[in-house]
């Protein structure tokens, strides 16, 4: 059964991309996001706004793409949630693509039951530019049948979707993929920085490091990290939706090791150190490397 109808809850700096990448792959959306100007934006592309996740209960399919576990629960459970328009008669497809904790994903499944929902958990990576060009990876928690349904929409907007295992795994996944990608987006920002102030050849310093021990999503196709610096750096609202996203990150990650008491020598050091980022460093760093800006 192929779904031509979805429903969007969040379409920020990645579930934008997502939504218009499924838009153009002939999907029909309603897209539900507390800012104004992104309904309006979607509005304008014909599709039909709400800013109540209730208003989404009639789509077949529901994708969440909010921020953070309690935007998640508040977005399912809240006076305007979408559980309590559902109608237990009627299934539907509810897709988790929020990066939030495996066991917030354990409560929504609570939280479904009884209500008709097939539920799974398919957290994304690759950031808002593959996002547009339908280039993600996604993860995915759950079993085969509730994978199955859905499967059409997620490889319109992926190209590799990877089977985890049980509902949640696929979090646990990402959240670990996380806590190495995010380290390294944004030191290897300032890397980059440091070379470029020092005068040198960005696209050969790539090069190197790509066949050497500094290799890295960045070096692997410069072009496309400096497409995503330009996309990340547009404005501070963007820059700062980017920095708090990849902060929660991190401490789900560490909210992980402490659950496992793993000992780690670096990740505390790493999740103090990302949580008082600036937003204009951000802003001022990625700009300046999207630009190819030289000044010291």
């Amino acid at each position: 059964m192929t779904i031509e109808r979805i429903a969007m809850i969040g379409a920020g700096s990645i579930g934008g991309p997502i939504a218009e990448r499924l838009i153009e792959t002939g999907h029909r959306l309603m897209i539900c996001d507390p800012s104004e100007q992104v309904r309006a934006h979607f509005k304008r592309l014909g599709c039909e706004v709400t800013s109540r996740a209730q208003d989404c209960a009639t789509a077949p399919a529901i994708i969440a793409m909010v921020a953070n576990d309690q935007q998640l629960m508040d977005a399912l459970s809240g006076p305007a949630g979408l559980l309590s328009g559902l109608d237990p008669n009627t299934p539907v497809s509810l897709v988790i693509m929020s990066t939030v904790l495996p066991d917030t994903i354990k409560a929504v499944a609570g939280l479904c039951a009884g209500h008709n929902v097939s539920l799974i958990d398919a957290p994304v990576s690759g950031g808002s530019v593959k996002a547009r060009r339908g280039e993600l990876s996604i993860m995915v928690g759950g079993g085969e049948a509730d994978i199955a349904r859905v499967r059409p929409i997620l490889a319109s907007v992926a190209s590799n979707v990877f089977h985890c295992g049980e509902l949640g795994s696929g979090e646990t996944t990402k959240i670990l993929n996380n806590l190495v990608g995010v380290t390294n987006l944004f030191l290897f920002a300032e890397t980059m920085r440091i070379a470029q102030a020092l005068g040198m050849d960005l696209q050969r310093l790539t090069k190197i490091m790509e066949q050497s021990s500094g290799r890295n999503a960045g070096t692997r196709n410069w072009v496309d990290r400096k497409a995503l610096f330009a996309w990340n750096s547009k404005d501070e609202q963007t820059a700062q939706s980017v920095v708090r996203v990849t902060q929660k990150d991190l401490r789900n990650a560490l909210a992980l090791q402490e659950e496992t008491g793993v000992r780690t020598s670096l990740l505390r050091a790493i999740v103090e150190a990302h949580q008082h980022t600036s937003f204009e460093h951000v802003l001022e760093t990625w700009g300046a490397l999207a630009s190819d800006q030289n000044a010291k």
